[in-house]
């Protein structure tokens, strides 16, 4: 998605309501015992005709609900309702068929190198750019946040220089938008992601390329400290396993 066109910014946000409307009413018939535990849900298509909906749709209310372990997707099976379902904290974990430790993993490499390069390469109006998004994310809701966030993170991977690292920044936006709508809420969260772009912005800024790096990373940790904390206050058994990588 691209901020501030506003013929691309429509459709987008459409699809998603429709999306959360299905997967909402998927949970409710789960919930309610309709689709019981361990039977198999009819093919991605057929549920899509029978809610009136696009493929795309159905196929992000799926994911939504494989996210919060209502579903589970077996190969050559289908999708099937989980038999036990995964608590709260196990589905912070879990994403579009990976996890945040994973997301992290990458993160931790791909972002400092980007700042540290933005800090030497980005032009005088590259830098502008990304000064002006994190002022505008101040005055965002958490919703708009979380899109300026995303949006932030690419234009300073774009100011690198390096296409290539660019390229691949963007390609796990979509994860990034993902994991920070559900961390958002968190206790502090939106502060603390506040200060952390204050820093790498200032850094890169002031052509500090190792500050920048720090900085990056960093934030970066700070996330995954509040994530951490919060899985603290009750670590599920199912979550147990990616737990420790942390």
């Amino acid at each position: 998605m691209l901020e501030g066109r506003p013929e691309v910014d429509v459709e987008p946000v459409r699809r998603l309501k429709v999306a959360d409307s299905v997967a909402a009413q998927l949970a409710q018939l789960i919930t309610d015992g309709e689709l019981p535990a361990g039977s198999r849900l009819p093919a991605e298509r057929q549920l899509a005709t029978r809610f009136g909906v696009g493929r795309s749709s159905m196929r992000e209310a799926l994911r939504t609900l494989e996210s919060r372990g209502l579903i589970r997707t077996e190969h050559g099976v289908g999708v099937r309702v989980a038999e036990t379902p995964m608590t709260a904290e196990a589905a912070l974990l879990m994403l579009d068929g990976c996890t945040l430790p994973d997301l992290f993993e990458i993160r931790r490499s791909l972002e400092p190198l980007a700042a540290g390069l933005a800090a030497r390469h980005a032009t005088p109006a590259m830098i502008d750019d990304i000064s002006a998004l994190h002022h505008e994310s101040l005055r965002a809701d958490d919703q708009r946040f979380v899109r300026l966030d995303a949006r932030l993170h690419r234009t300073v991977a774009q100011a690198s220089g390096n296409p290539v690292l660019a390229r691949i920044c963007c390609s796990i936006e979509s994860l990034h938008v993902t994991y920070s709508e559900r961390v958002i809420g968190l206790p502090g969260r939106r502060a603390a992601a506040e200060a952390g772009h204050a820093q790498i912005v200032s850094a890169i800024a002031e052509r500090r390329a190792g500050l920048a790096s720090n900085a990056a990373l960093r934030h970066i940790r700070d996330v995954e400290d509040d994530v951490a904390a919060q899985l603290h206050r009750d670590v599920p058994r199912a979550a147990a396993d990616v737990r420790e990588r942390w």
